[in-house]
Order: structure tokens, then sequence, then C-alpha cells
């Protein structure tokens, strides 16, 4: 088997080191260079400087068409590998190779497109998982190998859930392939659900919803876009949050406006009025400064108590 490896994002990275490890790539293929956050200059791709370090081949079109064919073709590569690549192969690209697969970390067909980590996150599921399917035509719709369940507690950032995905890809992958020609790839049951591009203000919180709904919010924008809300005219953005979102405690509601910061629990953090109770948030980001826990975030806002985040 040698593998055309399609990716481009950093929860790729390990997958790419351990198929070099054994020798699978062929070639890498990514995205092009972007621009950095000041545009001054050009940035590669996780992957691309990773793949680089290791000594291995990279090509990064802007488009798979004639001329990506061409240089493709001129790789031999008989397998072509995807995860978290960005960029949909039509038919004449996948005729180039024998195997096709994709990395997707959902229980598909749910959570089809490209962030179904964030998804699961946002709509508190209890489990996730990890597939090795065909590529289809359609986004995420091919045949499944294998799947491996990956249980959730309620706590996770998608930082952090995007790492533990990152780790255990690998042995997965491997796993699958070494048995690959045993495995007879089974069609997606279920009715399809969609998970599209992440909005920078669909960070934005509402503390007239429930407890659990920000309190999974909050987790699902961490580290990007960051979930935010307005603070004496500003956006303060909340990056942490207590407990897990499957059993927060219930305790009795007094009539204070929505999003009032109610009080400091040492242990807890900052106690806000939601919706439905109330919700203890641990760190924060004010503009034009670091992130920072709640205590000392009230050492330099020392009358935020009673304040309102709307």
């Amino acid at each position: 088997m040698r593998i055309l490896f399609a990716g481009t994002d950093n929860i790729a990275v390990p997958l790419l080191e351990k198929l070099s490890e054994c020798g699978l790539i062929g070639a890498v293929l990514t995205s092009p260079d972007k621009r950095g956050k000041r545009g001054k200059s050009l940035l590669p791709s996780p992957i691309k400087k990773r793949a680089l370090e290791l000594g291995l081949e990279v090509y990064t079109p802007e488009h798979l068409k004639r001329e990506a064919r061409d240089v493709v073709s001129s790789f031999s590569c008989d397998t072509l590998l995807s995860f978290c690549y960005g960029k949909i192969f039509g038919p004449k690209f996948l005729s180039l190779f024998e195997r096709t697969f994709n990395i997707h970390p959902s229980d598909l067909p749910k959570y089809r497109g490209c962030a179904p980590l964030y998804a699961a996150i946002l709509n508190g599921d209890r489990e996730t998982a990890l597939v090795l399917q065909e590529i289809a035509l359609g986004v995420d719709e091919g045949r499944i190998y294998n799947k491996k369940v990956i249980e959730l507690d309620g706590t996770e950032t998608l930082d952090a859930l995007e790492e533990r995905v990152s780790q255990e890809v690998p042995s997965f992958v491997l796993d699958t392939l070494k048995d690959i020609e045993s495995i007879s790839p089974v069609e997606q049951v279920g009715t399809p659900s969609y998970q599209m591009f992440i909005e920078k203000e669909d960070g934005r919180l509402d503390f007239s919803l429930s407890s659990e709904e920000l309190h999974r919010r909050i987790r699902a924008h961490y580290s990007w876009p960051k979930a935010y809300a307005m603070y004496k005219g500003n956006p303060l953005y909340i990056t942490g949050v207590y407990g897990s979102s499957f059993n927060l405690e219930k305790e009795e509601v007094l009539d204070e406006s929505f999003g009032t910061i109610i009080s400091l629990d040492k242990k807890k953090g900052l106690k806000v009025r939601t919706g439905d109770g109330y919700i203890y948030i641990t760190r924060v980001l004010p503009p034009q400064r670091k992130e920072m826990d709640v205590l000392s975030f009230l050492n330099g806002n020392r009358d935020a108590i009673g304040e309102l985040l709307s």
C-alpha cells in the first residue's frame, strides 16, 4: 500500500507521523499556504510543516483539476487516505486510486460535514465516534469499514476533544488497514444530519438560555471563536466553566435578571444567573488582555458582582 495522505489541520498530524513511521506514505496533499493573522507572510498548514520535517514530498494545489491529477498520478500512489483535508474529491480524481478512505469523527450519518466534534459538544451528546469510510461523491456519504465509539463526560472543550481524537486515530486507522482485505464496507444507517462551518458570531451567549445549553456553548466554542457576552459595553470572552453539563446542580432561583453576576464561589467560580438557574464561570478573556481565572478578573474589576453579562 502506497498512500497519498490528504490533510491540513493539526488534528491529522499524529496520523501523518504514524503512517510515515510505517513507511506507507508516498506523498502528501494539503492546502496552500495562507496568510497569517497579520497578513504579512504566508504560513504553511500544520500538515505541510510536519511533512517537510519528515522529508515527505508535499503538493499544495489550489484546485484538484487536470493539472493536479497529472501531478498526483506521478506519485504512483494506489491509496488515497483523507483526514481533515478541506476539499471535495471529484470522480476523475478518485479514479486515480485503487482504494479511497476518509476518517470522520462522528457516528455517521450523524454530523456529516466539517465540524462534527463541535456539534457533538454543542448538542450535549454522550458519545461520538471515529469512522473509517470509503470516499463517496457526496460529503461523508461513503460506506463504513470500521467505527470506534468515544464516550464523552460533559466537560470536554472542542480543543480537548480534538486532541483526544487526534491521539486515538493512528492506532484505529492502522489496525483497520491491517485487516482491510477481509472487511466488507457497510452502508450508513439512519437519518443524515449536517454540521457546516462555525461562524464567529455563533459564540455570542444569551443568558436566558438554560444552564446546560450555556455550559455546552462555552465548551464547544473553545478555543475558537470563544463564547462571549457583553460586559460594560465590551465583549468578555468566557473560556472556562465549572463541572459537567450532564449533572449540573439545581439551585433555588431568585428574582435576578438573566446574566447577572451574583457572587464568587472560590471553588466553582463566578455565579451567573441563567434561564433556569445558575452557571459557574471559571475563566475569562477581557478585551486586550490575556486569559485569566475569575479571581484575577475580579482583582481588576472589583465592582463586577451585580453587573450584567448581556
